[in-house]
């Protein structure tokens, strides 16, 4: 009786939400992101998921394995009709696969990493994806985004947008290796023709193998006069981010991106 007493005392509180908005912009997060985005240790994020999740009934959790990792771990993501009250609109229906996990999940650390739970300097994918679908509702119908002319007309969606204080960034983050190289040609070449004007394009990318071949693809891009010589492009490696919390980083850590930020 102690117990539930305890737990019906617990309070819906202004951070909550701001959790519920991050998960349903993200679609998810792992256990460990929770943490990051909270600043808080494993038995106090544990206490909170629970609350989210059984006290209220805001959230989905469960142990995953993502495709290509040797372990699972603990997921969390916004139920439907969560997500339909943060966003504001009919959410579809969304499962985490493990074909969808990783990048995904990701994408969350990076946002939890360089804003945390601040509002209005972050624009997730799933809102650029609306934003593109009301363009070009064709290309987005559902059913349709496997057919291969489709897929080829089909407009650029940056894996968000983030304000850093001074600029606008268009965010990819890499983490597989696209071959062949004029694939990664052309990826980096519709990332940059999608930007809005005035905003830098970011890669975070997860190896030293991925952002040598994004740098190289850049510098082919500007000898090819496809890109102006000083584009506006930096890469940045996916651990020295979460790290450092920041995307500026000491020349030591920098990598390949001192030749064409």
């Amino acid at each position: 009786m102690v117990a539930v007493n305890a737990r019906r005392r617990r309070r819906w509180t202004p951070r909550d939400e701001l959790v519920a908005k991050f998960l349903s912009e993200q679609w998810i997060a792992d256990f460990a992101t929770l943490m990051l985005l909270l600043g808080t240790r494993r038995s106090r994020t544990y206490k909170l998921m629970e609350k989210w999740r059984d006290d209220f009934g805001a959230v989905h959790s469960d142990s995953l394995r993502p495709r290509g990792k040797d372990r699972a771990v603990t997921w969390v993501w916004a139920t439907q009709g969560t997500a339909t009250r943060c966003l504001g609109y009919e959410a579809s229906a969304w499962v985490p696969r493990s074909t969808n996990l990783t990048h995904k999940g990701e994408v969350s650390r990076v946002r939890a990493a360089l804003v945390g739970l601040e509002t209005g300097v972050w624009v997730p994918e799933r809102l650029l994806l609306r934003e593109a679908a009301r363009k070009t509702p064709g290309l987005f119908a559902a059913g349709q985004a496997s057919l291969l002319s489709q897929f080829s007309a089909r407009p650029h969606v940056h894996d968000g947008r983030y304000f850093d204080g001074e600029r606008w960034w268009a965010v990819e983050v890499e983490l597989t290796l696209k071959t062949p190289s004029a694939r990664l040609l052309i990826s980096v070449l519709a990332a940059y023709r999608t930007l809005q004007n005035g905003h830098g394009l970011l890669y975070v990318y997860a190896t030293d193998r991925i952002g040598n071949a994004l740098d190289s693809a850049i510098k082919e891009l500007i000898r090819a006069k496809k890109l102006p010589r000083s584009p506006g492009i930096r890469l940045r490696r996916l651990s020295a981010v979460i790290a450092r919390r920041s995307i500026e980083l000491p020349a030591s850590s920098a990598g390949p991106e001192e030749a064409v930020s």
